[in-house]
């Protein structure tokens, strides 16, 4: 008699967990791709105390376009790659993101970055003094 109670127990309890077919996945879908926007919410550099955060963000489309906003007006517009590479010349692969603006001379933030759900970081060098980038999600 226990046998029967145990695996009846145990059929109820996976079938709860069971997810449905409309079972909305939002975190899958946009965790794993750079297209959207995005804003700074945090900042890492060797600053002076104090030093306040850039008013700053970023939007990336699916045709590899990205456009940079610094106090609401646009700062740099281009095209993004990503791959692999050494970050501050290290020997260790990491991926890696490179802005190219289309304004040449044009200051964008590039280097070793990840994303992980709704959260982008984009460390230029902060081993060397670069600065580290944190992005959320918009």
């Amino acid at each position: 008699m226990t046998k029967p109670l145990s695996l009846l127990l145990l059929v109820t309890g996976l079938a709860g967990c069971q997810r449905t077919a409309s079972s909305p996945e939002p975190e899958a879908a946009q965790g794993t791709t750079l297209v959207g926007s995005w804003r700074v919410t945090a900042y890492q550099c060797n600053c002076p105390p104090n030093y306040p955060l850039p008013n700053e963000s970023v939007t990336f489309d699916a045709s590899q376009h990205f456009k940079l906003y610094r106090n609401k007006v646009l700062a740099a517009e281009g095209t993004y790659a990503t791959g692999q590479g050494s970050n501050c010349g290290g020997g260790t692969s990491e991926p890696i993101i490179t802005l190219t603006a289309s304004t040449p001379n044009t200051y964008v933030p590039e280097g070793a970055y990840t994303l992980t759900s709704n959260t982008l970081v984009i460390d230029q060098c902060s081993a060397a003094d670069g600065p580290k980038y944190t992005y959320t999600r918009q």
